[in-house]
């Protein structure tokens, strides 16, 4: 069985996310984590394992809002947006 470690070193990027923002995806996570000097990933699939991993510890939810990437050069694929645990968000 594969044992899963917790990443925590994000914590703080994302608790700035939900409390300045009302939606957010992986590239606001990317983009904050590159600004602030963090130790960046190196795989990009990672940024929504993060998420994911901080929303089953309840510092943010996953909504049923989507957004394609305003990134140049990122594929246009549409996003999954985040948002604060108790924050009500209408499409």
């Amino acid at each position: 069985m594969k044992k899963h470690i917790v990443d925590t070193k994000y914590d703080g990027v994302i608790r700035m996310l939900t409390q300045v923002m009302s939606l957010f995806n992986t590239d606001h996570l990317r983009l904050l984590i590159e600004a602030k000097g963090l130790e960046e990933k190196t795989d990009k699939r990672d940024y929504a394992r993060v998420l994911r991993s901080a929303a089953s510890r309840g510092l943010c939810r996953k909504t049923d809002n989507y957004k394609r990437s305003l990134i140049r050069g990122n594929n246009n694929i549409p996003r999954v947006c985040w948002s604060a645990p108790d924050e009500d968000v209408k499409a």
